[in-house]
């Protein structure tokens, strides 16, 4: 069906609130200009200039939407009597009609007054008032919804309007989002270069796969091999734990100089042979330079210090107001916040540390407090002091459990991608802004 078959037909064009609305009938259409001329044309409701002709010119990209009101020859018929009105009388009667709303407050008056900013259906009102009866009202509807399909399928395969047929999908305001070209989200960034037997999902659906203890320590070599001593990961561990203790203490509003009244009390067990307790001692000054009270146990005839990194990192902690004893009497009994468990370790049996007294008293003591434990890179078994909360670092191992160690969080180090690229893992962090992100068995 070619442009010329549109000649003659009713129409009703809206260009937007800026141009606004045009109805008529099409007396010619070029495809070549991508125009579409009325005749006996309307716009917003009032009558063209007869100077020009009652003629307009419209072009292809102002129209928004076209709508087919009669064929040539049928009982629906513009209205010939509608002259246009002068300003004045135009503005009285558009405040006499403005709709009032539910709060009592009139509608906007800047659009009643500018008729190239009115409304679609108060112009479309206007203009078939006088038009026909109630009959004809009623064909108008029956040709818009019903019209002939062969006719339809035409004019939407018209070049001239088949970009302006489509209507453009409508969002809530929650979905007014931009939409990606970078294809379908990958939710498994993280990926081994051999099947593991577990999986761990982030709250946003991340895929994070378990290493066992192998993997890991060559993961470790390799970030010593790229630069990142273990003084480094030390001081990251430490400083993701401490974000983690002060959101579990109630973010920053606790800290507040008006809440000093109630600082936080933390107590902090830590080994002093294995590097969970320099993880402890670490995250146990930096809480202490936020002004918090900690308490540091150590157990007691650790007079030999076997590695240098635990004696740098009570150097360090020394330099705040921390407490460090190695009696069990002297921790606090209440309030207490937080217990960072740096003394359980994987190469520390619960056997052999069971067989000694001040072990027992420090499970004790855990027992009869009200307090969370945070394990730091605890045991497979979660140890004997039981955990809420387990941080662990790097990647999870295959063999962890939720029933052992409690809610599970991984730790940032800030490993570049070379260090897991060195041994084929392709790696893409899923902490996002935060340092710590919960994992939870797939």
């Amino acid at each position: 069906m070619s442009f010329e078959n549109f000649v003659n037909w009713t129409v009703s064009i809206d260009c937007g609130s800026t141009i606004g609305n045009y109805q008529g009938q099409i007396k010619s259409i070029d495809g070549i200009n991508q125009t579409l001329t009325l005749k006996n044309a309307f716009h917003n409701g009032i009558l063209i200039d007869q100077d020009s002709g009652n003629i307009v010119t419209i072009k292809a990209k102002d129209i928004i939407d076209l709508n087919l009101l009669s064929q040539p020859g049928s009982l629906f018929q513009l209205p010939k009597t509608i002259h246009k009105k002068s300003f004045h009388e135009q503005s009285q009667q558009q405040l006499k009609a403005a709709p009032i709303a539910n709060n009592g407050s009139k509608s906007s008056i800047s659009s009643g007054i500018n008729p190239s900013l009115s409304s679609r259906s108060r112009s479309s009102k206007s203009w078939s008032d006088e038009a026909t009866n109630e009959n004809d009202l009623n064909e108008e509807t029956t040709n818009r919804f019903n019209f002939d399909s062969s006719n339809l399928s035409s004019l939407k395969n018209s070049s001239i309007l088949q970009s302006y047929t489509q209507i453009q999908d409508k969002y809530r305001c929650d979905q007014m989002i931009l939409e990606h070209n970078n294809g379908p989200i990958d939710y498994e960034q993280i990926q081994l270069p051999l099947p593991t037997t577990k999986k761990f999902l982030t709250d946003e659906g991340l895929v994070v796969p378990g290493i066992n203890i192998e993997l890991r320590n060559r993961l470790y070599s390799s970030s010593e091999y790229y630069g990142y001593s273990l003084e480094r990961r030390i001081e990251s561990m430490g400083r993701s734990t401490t974000d983690m203790c002060l959101h579990l203490l109630g973010g920053t509003q606790r800290l507040l100089v008006k809440n000093r009244h109630q600082h936080p009390t933390i107590v902090v067990l830590a080994c002093l042979t294995e590097v969970q307790g320099a993880y402890a001692i670490c995250a146990g000054r930096i809480l202490a330079s936020r002004n918090i009270r900690i308490y540091l146990y150590i157990p007691p005839n650790s007079n030999s210090i076997q590695h240098h990194f635990i004696e740098n990192e009570l150097k360090l902690f020394r330099t705040t107001q921390g407490i460090i004893t190695t009696n069990v009497s002297d921790l606090p009994r209440s309030p207490v916040d937080l217990i960072l468990n740096g003394l359980d370790a994987g190469n520390n049996s619960d056997s052999v540390l069971f067989g000694k007294p001040w072990y027992r008293d420090i499970v004790q003591y855990c027992s009869h407090l009200q307090a969370s434990v945070i394990g730091l890179d605890p045991p497979l078994d979660g140890g004997a002091i039981e955990c809420k909360y387990s941080l662990v670092p790097l990647l999870p191992l295959v063999s962890m459990s939720s029933k052992n160690v409690g809610r599970l969080y991984l730790c940032d180090l800030g490993f570049g991608q070379n260090v897991f690229q060195h041994l084929q893992i392709r790696y893409a962090s899923p902490f996002g802004a935060k340092s710590f992100v919960a994992l939870h068995d797939n």
